[in-house]
């Protein structure tokens, strides 16, 4: 008899593991559950597609269900599972569009039921103009209510990656954008002298940007669009707003369950990708990253952990052993003519676990300083500071960041000093460095 595994979620962690899986054990049946119509696509190319860098939302499409069905997979969109009954093992699923209940079997239960954008009370009885983006639908909304010519003020609430992407893509949509942020940080996993650099960018491009400012509702018209965002300060005019305050995992179907997780819902869960009870999974957004250097589970809703969750619990669920090493936090990000990214620990979080730290900040080229079109770049580093291991790192500059983070990423992995960078031997051609690289001229100036 085949062994019955339920995967909850078809995007970045479910999908991964049902495609692995499928490659590695002929003898699974394997059944995907997905709340919404699409599945397997790439959720961080939605505001792109908002800004018309993607033309057409298929193009984030990677695979359909019908490509899934074909192989003998099960997947069911418009499904939304819930409730999981351990003990019987079962899961209850509602079919959305038939409107029906029923009883699903399995023998092993993954969830990947990713993270959702959080909405405030007020968001219930929302305008029709006011938005979330979660998913490729919510993409199709956006980029089609921005195609009014009458839009032209858009209010992003929310000064996190999502937000700030989106200031971009309104930007280049010509839109007169607006950025709202509750608190006075804007990207707050960066460190002062990073979002300094940002600031000015942002000025420079003219955002209207609003700091300590918080949201307590909207101001619409008589056919119910918004007209305004109220904050406890003033009222900005809108045509278009998009509520990008963070996010929560999709969780709260398990709160009888028994599955152990975070106070913010993300499930706990080992190297294995095992919960708490026996036979229930759970990767991606919704579940625990066990940090590398914090040596503790946190929650850092990002695709790449998604995929590589999902492919190891695919390979342990066909008999392997299979262990994930764990994240050290790294991000990119693309805001306006700028990147950032970052790896290992900012300073509030070696503040906070006690870690005897120095920093350094330094601004430098990207390329040599005789070669034309140069642009200055920005390091911060943060190492330990008896042993100089580098313990964290943050870029941002116009070009060479994307690639540099990477190389910290390794050196921070594999707990190499500031000399050890000083004298790794970099690649050097003028268009791409100076002779010292960037990330040198940064060791050099930390030792």
């Amino acid at each position: 008899m085949k062994k019955e595994v339920v995967i909850i979620g078809g995007v970045a962690a479910g999908m991964s593991c049902a495609a692995k899986l499928q490659r590695e054990s002929s003898d699974t049946n394997i059944t995907v559950y997905e709340m919404g119509p699409d599945i397997s696509y790439g959720a961080c190319g939605l505001p792109y597609l908002i800004g018309g860098v993607i033309k057409d939302p298929k193009d984030l499409v990677l695979r359909t269900p019908e490509d899934f069905r074909e192989k003998g997979m099960e997947v069911q969109t418009h499904h939304e599972v819930q409730r999981v009954d351990p003990s019987s093992k079962t899961v209850t699923v509602k079919s959305l569009k038939e409107n029906r209940t029923f009883e699903k079997s399995y023998d092993s239960l993954v969830i990947a039921t990713g993270a959702a954008p959080i909405a405030p009370g007020f968001m219930k009885d929302a305008p029709r103009n006011v938005f979330t983006l979660r998913d490729v639908a919510d993409g199709r909304r956006i980029k089609e209510a921005a195609k009014d010519s009458t839009v032209k003020d858009v209010v992003i609430v929310g000064g996190g990656y999502i937000g700030l992407e989106l200031v971009e893509s309104f930007h280049n949509l010509g839109k007169n954008v607006t950025l709202l942020n509750r608190s006075e940080k804007i990207m707050k996993t960066y460190d002062e002298e990073i979002r300094e650099v940002l600031f000015e960018e942002l000025e420079k491009k003219n955002i209207s940007l609003h700091l300590s400012d918080d949201v307590e509702g909207f101001i619409s018209s008589d056919d119910d669009y918004v007209t305004h965002v109220k904050t406890d300060r003033r009222s900005y005019p809108a045509d278009l707003v998009v509520m990008a305050i963070g996010v929560a995992p999709s969780t709260k179907f398990l709160e009888d369950t028994g599955i152990e997780t975070l106070k913010n819902g993300a499930i706990l869960v080992n190297n294995r990708m095992e919960t708490n009870i026996e036979d229930i999974y759970a990767a991606g957004d919704c579940a625990t990253v066990h940090h590398k250097l914090l040596n503790k589970p946190v929650h850092i809703p990002l695709a790449t952990h998604a995929s590589k969750q999902g492919r190891i619990l695919a390979e342990n669920l066909s008999g392997k052993d299979k262990r994930y090493p764990g994240a050290l936090g790294t991000s990119v990000v693309k805001i306006l003519d700028l990147t950032l990214a970052q790896t290992g620990l900012n300073e509030q979080q070696v503040k906070e676990h006690d870690f005897n730290y120095q920093t350094s900040f330094i601004k430098t080229s990207h390329r040599a300083g005789y070669y034309p079109d140069n642009s200055p770049i920005y390091l911060k580093y943060i190492f330990d500071k008896d042993t100089q291991v580098l313990l964290g790192a943050q870029l941002i500059g116009s070009e060479g960041v994307a690639h540099r983070i990477n190389t910290l990423v390794i050196a921070i992995d594999k707990g190499l000093t500031l000399e050890d960078i000083t004298l790794s031997d970099l690649a050097y051609a003028p268009p791409f460095s100076a002779t010292w690289d960037a990330l040198q001229v940064a060791s050099k100036a930390s030792q």
